[in-house]
């Protein structure tokens, strides 16, 4: 059993301009990719994470994030090119579910 995380993902922005809304909880999923989802938040270091501005470019992909772990909570905004590279795996994970 791992433990309890919820991810929700709103990715904005692109050549489209479409929205994007993800929720992800581990206890919905099938064990192999709650226990990813957990891994890959387990590698984030939560004190280290900044939100960054958009950049140069109309078209550029925004991702609004809150991840709940146990107890914890946090949430970040990001927008290509400056994502973290602990946060981009997660970031790939969630657009799968897109």
């Amino acid at each position: 059993m791992t433990e309890h995380i919820r991810v929700e993902l709103l990715r904005s922005g692109g050549f489209i301009g479409r929205s994007v809304h993800v929720t992800l909880d581990s206890t919905q999923l099938p064990p192999p990719e709650a226990a990813e989802l957990t891994r890959l938040v387990t590698a984030i270091d939560p004190h280290t994470l900044r939100s960054t501005g958009p950049t140069h470019g109309a078209d550029l992909m925004h991702y609004n994030l809150t991840i709940h772990r146990g107890t914890q909570q946090w949430q970040v905004k990001v927008s290509d090119p400056a994502i973290p590279a602990d946060l981009s795996p997660l970031l790939q994970f969630l657009n799968n579910y897109s």
